[in-house]
Order: C-alpha cells, then structure tokens, then sequence
C-alpha cells in the first residue's frame, strides 16, 4: 500500500541538493500535493465508493426538488459522478428474475436463460429507474413509484491518506507527484544562482529543475488521457 513515507522519499532521492537540502520540508511537500497532486491524479483515476440513500429519510431529501437525494460520503471527499445506482431485488422479481441460484451445472442454463429473459423485460417496466448525478452530490431518480432505500456507487476523490491508490497505478502517481515538486521547487530556485554550504558553493540550476519537471507532468498527463480514453470498436464486415 502507499504511503506518504514512501512518496516523500521517492521525491528527494530525486531533487534534493547534495546537502541532501530541500527548499521545503516534508509537511509542506505533503500539503502541496494533497492540494495539486492528488485532485488531478483522481480526475483521470477517481476513487470509487458506495453509499446509501434512504428516500424515505429526511436528511437525504432535497428541500426544494422531488426526487432529488443527497448522497453522503463517509470521509467527506468530493464526489465526481455516479456509476451505479442499485435498486431493491424485489421489482426484478416481478420480471421473473429467479431467486435461487442452480444447484447444479446442469441447471446453470435453465438459470441463465431466465436472468436473460428477466433483464430484457425489466428496462421496459415501470420499475427501471433512471438517474442522474448533479454536483455536489445529489443524485435524480424521477419516479412516482416507491423507490425503498438503494445503494449509489459513485466516483470521488482519493482518500488524502493515499491508501485507495491502486498498486498498478502508484507509479505514476509518485510519478506526477515529483513532477508537481520539481515545478514547484524549481521556481523558488530560479531566484537564486547559488547557495553556500559547508561543501561550498552549490549552483541550484532552477531552470533546468523547472523544465524537468514540466517535462514529466507533460508526458504524464498525455498517458493518462489516452488511459480514459474509450476504446475504439471497429466491425469489418
């Protein structure tokens, strides 16, 4: 899992001066990234989360629209979307959803077949709903039926704590995080030439810290948006 130990250490094996000196200690490298970082890495791989939404409860009703719910996250972060809404089971067993599951293989087809059926009858009952995510964090569910509570699994930002980063991803974030401190830093070292150490005059070469670091978050930024992008179906007939 990663942590802030791990991130900070990655970043001044990387641009600290042979002092092993940086401009910033570790709570102000910290803070910046919590403030940069971590809201533009979550805009290209947001945090997931589910929540529920009680209609009948007051706290989740909008004062001044029908149908319009708040949904609450747990850690208060900032919700960006919603990916799925999930309804109470019992309107799709109207529909002929089965409700044991095959106790067999060989009951597995007969068990499929009536899911299929099910779900191609379903979208066209007065029991599918449709919703809408409208920000902050308010979700739409335009219906004159009883919705009955349902869990909303929505997209938002990462835990600050960095522990939803997945392991396949967190490259790239220490990545475009080293990118956000090399331009940072970089700046605050182009008003200087030089410092004087016990080891002698230092050149701090904020310039060419600048120009890495925009390099990194250039390139970075680039494969993550060929990351979301959808993919490309093509039929050849």
């Amino acid at each position: 899992m990663l942590d802030w130990n791990k991130v900070i250490t990655y970043i001044r094996q990387r641009i600290a001066l042979p002092s092993t000196f940086i401009e910033k200690n570790d709570k102000e490298i910290r803070d910046y990234i919590k403030r940069s970082t971590i809201p533009e890495f979550s805009g290209f791989y947001p945090d997931w989360e589910r929540a529920l939404v009680k209609p009948k409860d007051p706290q989740y009703i909008h004062p001044g629209k029908k149908n319009h719910y708040y949904i609450f996250d747990d850690e208060d972060l900032e919700i960006f979307g919603i990916k799925e809404c999930y309804f109470q089971m019992d309107n799709a067993l109207i529909t002929g959803h089965p409700v044991i599951p095959p106790m067999s293989f060989g009951g597995m087809k007969w068990w499929a077949l009536e899911v299929l059926k099910s779900r191609m009858v379903f979208p066209f009952t007065m029991w599918a709903h449709t919703y809408t995510f409208i920000h902050p964090n308010i979700v739409e569910v335009p219906t004159d039926t009883d919705l009955g509570d349902f869990v909303v699994e929505y997209e938002r930002m990462h835990p600050s704590d960095l522990r939803k980063i997945p392991n396949a991803l967190q490259r790239k974030f220490m990545d475009l995080a080293l990118g956000d401190i090399m331009i940072w830093i970089g700046g605050i070292r182009l008003m200087y030439q030089s410092i004087q150490t016990p080891f002698g005059e230092i050149p701090l070469n904020g310039q060419d810290l600048l120009s890495r670091g925009e390099e990194i978050k250039r390139d970075l930024v680039q494969k993550f948006e060929e990351d979301s992008m959808p993919p490309i179906v093509v039929d050849i007939y």
